[in-house]
């Protein structure tokens, strides 16, 4: 239940963030798993059959692991196919849904009331009415479970490297849950059109079930996991790099106070987010480049080169062009290239900028 509970709040934290069809086909899938792990509970399914009647909880259970499969299935549907296919598709895909789910509140209205509800057993396996109910109910999650794999095994070819592993384990995890229906579809059949009861088909269809339950959980929760912990990672980055830029912008804004950029008033929520962190960092940056384009007519043109070869030099030049401004003399009025060359983004610009810093502090 913490593994459910755990993906199922990080799904929902995406769909607010991005409400698109694929987002919601997978929080329905995990909150339809959820639902159907807690209907499994005696506490909650003896409550429900108190008020619905008996096997109303049973018929929940496996209506709810059916739709959550059939939620995956629109997933893939909604992540490769345009909008115009994506629809049809869906609607054929509510037909064999719609009666696998009519199936089996057929078959649990034809069982007699005292097996209404029974677990799939020797006891009530030869029962046409448990036999044919818990048959419909696996051939559809075998049909879904081995389409979903099939789909994930195209889809991870196209997908990035957090993704596609993610996308295994869940492939892995559904290939493995089909394993399990296929066992317990088969001893279904064996006892009921055969007679012979093979309790091994049932006692291996159980471990394969529940691993791929949990390497499916897995693999839905390990890119959002990897995602964040990057996330992490670049916070903790960045917050390390604004402050080891703190002596050159210091030197900076005391020469051209007007370099500070100014920022409209954010509310409390936004000052204390962890991404407020990026925005900071990189308005730091900006600010001290700003200021080195400012101070370049003081510099030699080749201060850009000596950034990258020798901070030290550069650190030292930085402070002669300083106290040059500062006592007002006259400079080439030519701006310089003041690093070492032209980035293809901000962050690559970081990197001389923390070198010389340290080199100014020091």
């Amino acid at each position: 239940m913490v593994l459910f509970a755990a993906a199922l709040s990080w799904r929902i934290y995406q769909v607010q963030r991005a409400p698109t069809v694929p987002n919601w086909a997978v929080t329905a899938c995990v909150a339809g798993f959820a639902a159907a792990f807690l209907l499994q509970q005696e506490v909650i399914s003896d409550e429900i059959d108190a008020v619905i009647g008996l096997g109303a909880a049973r018929v929940a259970n496996n209506a709810l692991l059916a739709c959550a499969v059939c939620a995956l299935v629109i997933f893939f549907l909604g992540s490769t196919l345009g909008p115009v296919r994506r629809y049809g598709r869906v609607a054929v895909e509510l037909i064999p849904l719609g009666a696998a789910i009519a199936l089996m509140v057929v078959a649990m209205d034809l069982t007699p009331p005292e097996l209404r509800g029974l677990p799939l057993g020797p006891s009530t396996i030869h029962d046409s009415g448990v036999a044919l109910f818990y048959l419909g109910a696996g051939l559809y999650l075998i049909y879904g479970l081995i389409a979903c794999t099939a789909w994930i095994l195209r889809y991870q070819r196209v997908a990035d490297r957090n993704l596609r592993i993610g996308l295994r384990m869940g492939a892995v995890g559904l290939a493995s849950a089909a394993i399990g229906s296929i066992f317990r579809a088969a001893y279904i059949v064996v006892a009921w059109a055969f007679g012979p009861v093979v309790k091994v088909l049932l006692l291996l269809g159980v471990p394969f079930v529940i691993l791929g339950g949990m390497l499916f959980l897995l693999g839905v929760t390990y890119p959002g996991v990897r995602a964040r912990v990057s996330a992490l990672r670049r916070r903790r980055q960045h917050r390390r790099e604004h402050q080891a830029l703190a002596p050159l912008w210091t030197v900076l804004v005391q020469a051209f106070p007007s370099i500070v950029l100014r920022t409209p008033p954010r509310r409390r929520t936004e000052r204390l987010s962890p991404r407020s962190i990026h925005r900071i960092h990189y308005r730091r940056v900006i600010e001290i480049r700003d200021g080195l384009v400012q101070l370049s007519p003081y510099l030699d043109a080749d201060f850009g080169q000596v950034v990258a070869t020798d901070p030290r030099a550069a650190a030292g030049a930085l402070k002669t062009a300083l106290a040059r401004h500062a006592a007002g003399e006259e400079s080439d009025g030519q701006a310089k290239q003041v690093l070492p060359a032209p980035a293809d983004d901000i962050e690559s610009d970081v990197r001389p900028l923390l070198a010389l810093s340290a080199a100014m502090e020091s």
